[in-house]
């Protein structure tokens, strides 16, 4: 049985050979108002991977926002020699529903890389696009977001002398879908961070790949005009 797993697509190996996809954590920003900047740094797991992430965004008027999204990702212990790395920029609109209700949606664009190596060999690039609408509930000391992430993962330049480099070659492009649930609680400033997050294949339902990522960070909300 196969088993790759790329991480935000980055990947890593299982025990059993390369497999294919693993999430990176989704980045809700909760943006209120122009000047806005957050910051993270966590951790994520899936079942064959664990990863490192660092987090950014900020809000370039009172509807406009970025985001930029790093990650790096190596099988976990026990498992295959597998790493990955992702970087991701995001550009997107925000709306301050009611005084505790925000919606926001982000257009992605990342790239990234992966290798694998035990007796034999697989290295490949990969291009992720999609969209990332968002629906929080925000308040000082606690907030809750529901969002999806629809993702066209695509794999480039792939080599190597693994058996599946020609699988990778003649299957290059997936759909995703990728629904979450994000906690944070603390204090207005500071705040830690549990997500939750389900990742399905539309194109291959077969696809070996993760199906659930869980991510922990400390995240920081600076904020001028509630300084």
């Amino acid at each position: 049985m196969k088993n790759i797993i790329i991480l935000f697509i980055c990947a890593t190996f299982t025990g059993c050979g390369p497999t294919y996809y693993a999430p990176n954590t989704q980045n809700v920003p909760i943006m209120e108002n122009q000047g806005q900047t957050n910051l993270s740094i966590g951790l994520n797991s899936s079942q064959f991977t664990e990863g490192v992430e660092l987090q950014g965004a900020y809000g370039l008027t009172d509807n406009l926002a970025l985001q930029l999204n790093t990650d790096w990702v190596k099988s976990s212990e026990g498992f295959s020699n597998g790493s990955g790395n992702f970087v991701e920029l995001g550009a997107g609109y925000y709306k301050n529903v009611s005084k505790h209700f925000i919606f926001e949606t982000y257009g992605l664009l990342g790239l990234g890389s992966l290798k694998y190596k035990e007796t034999e060999e697989i290295k490949a690039n990969f291009v992720r696009y999609g969209l990332q609408p968002s629906f929080s509930f925000n308040s000082n000391y606690f907030s809750a977001s529901l969002s999806g992430r629809l993702v066209n993962l695509n794999y480039t330049s792939v080599s190597g002398t693994h058996n599946d480099v020609a699988y990778l070659k003649a299957n290059n492009s997936y759909w995703i879908i990728e629904p979450a649930i994000t906690l944070q609680g603390g204090f207005e400033d500071f705040k830690l961070m549990l997500q939750f997050q389900i990742s399905e294949n539309l194109t291959d339902h077969n696809f070996s790949q993760e199906y659930v990522l869980i991510s922990l960070a400390l995240k920081f909300n600076i904020n001028p005009e509630k300084n």
